[in-house]
């Protein structure tokens, strides 16, 4: 079997997303790296950008550098994912934005076909001074419930410099799922971290802790987390954001709606201020979808259902 029909499967499910899988493709330009369980199928770099990755008995270890003043308006393209059904794989990326570079990450973790199948993430991020750095994550898990996956984070985002973090887990099944997001931020510093799930049946469950820890005086931050509970689906947030340093400024803001006998959704927001100068605040609302938006819909010919569904879907 070809490389390019092993992870065919993989990639044809970034059109649930709307992502272009020619961006993916060897015959794409620009810099990328797909990866099928433990092979590496497709890398490219260009200039300023470093992409390496070896290849170990579950998965992979990933080395991306942005070399200093590097400023790339294309995203570079990450595809991790396994199309059996059954099994371990382990990512281990290790990613480096130097001083004064601009770059976008578009990273796709996909489980076609899980029915048995954990995926485990450890990863650090470093970015340094006067840097843009986003990294959007949309995850695909199949339509059987078969995925247990748990990626954890560690970000660091350097002086004056722009983080934001996409995470979207809102088409097919979730399975179980724990994500742990830990960015902490220093001087001048902005951070905009969004997190998006859908839970659709009783064997959904997906747990999602998000944290940013203002270390530098002036950084600012915003957590959003939306999420929808269904069919006995389970939701569970934690939003944690700790000012520990003079004149910093954080906010997160939880939105969950639930439906249907057995879901569950939870929110828990933890702030914490070290100075006197901190101001830390948190929002949080939980409950059934908007009735006057629901109304609204229903007298243009939707049933309750059908309303509902659109109200989630645009709400994630």
């Amino acid at each position: 079997m070809s490389e390019r029909s092993d992870s065919s499967e993989i990639l044809n499910s970034l059109e649930k997303y709307d992502l272009d899988i020619s961006d993916y493709l060897p015959s794409h330009s620009g810099p990328k790296l797909v990866l099928n369980f433990n092979k590496i199928t497709t890398v490219s770099e260009v200039e300023g950008i470093i992409l390496k990755g070896r290849e170990i008995e579950n998965g992979i270890i990933a080395d991306i550098v942005i070399k200093e003043g590097t400023v790339f308006e294309d995203p570079i393209h990450l595809c991790f994912g396994v199309n059996k059904e059954t099994g371990l794989q382990e990512i281990f990326p290790r990613i480096i934005a130097e001083d004064n570079s601009s770059v976008t990450l578009q990273a796709h973790c996909s489980f076609p076909n899980a029915k048995n199948l954990t995926h485990k993430m450890f990863g650090h991020i470093y970015v340094g001074k006067n840097c843009k750095f986003v990294y959007n994550e949309t995850h695909y898990h199949g339509e059987q419930n078969g995925a247990t996956v748990a990626p954890v984070s560690y970000v660091y985002v350097g002086e004056n410099s722009y983080f934001e973090n996409n995470f979207f887990l809102t088409q097919g099944t979730i399975g179980r799922m724990k994500i742990q997001i830990d960015i902490y931020a220093f001087k001048d510093s902005r951070i905009n971290s969004n997190v998006k799930a859908f839970g659709k049946n009783s064997l959904d469950s997906i747990r999602v802790r998000d944290a940013v820890f203002l270390e530098g005086e002036n950084a600012r931050s915003i957590i959003k987390m939306k999420a929808a509970a269904i069919g006995g689906g389970e939701v569970m947030m934690f939003g944690i954001t700790e000012g520990n340093a003079a004149n910093t400024t954080g906010h997160v803001d939880c939105t969950e709606i639930v439906k249907d006998r057995g879901s569950r959704c939870r929110a828990i927001p933890l702030i914490r201020a070290t100075d006197e100068s901190c101001h830390i605040t948190h929002e949080a609302s939980l409950g059934k979808v908007d009735s006057a938006q629901l109304n609204a819909l229903m007298a243009r010919g939707l049933d309750e259902d059908e309303a509902t569904d659109l109200i989630i879907k645009n709400m994630l």
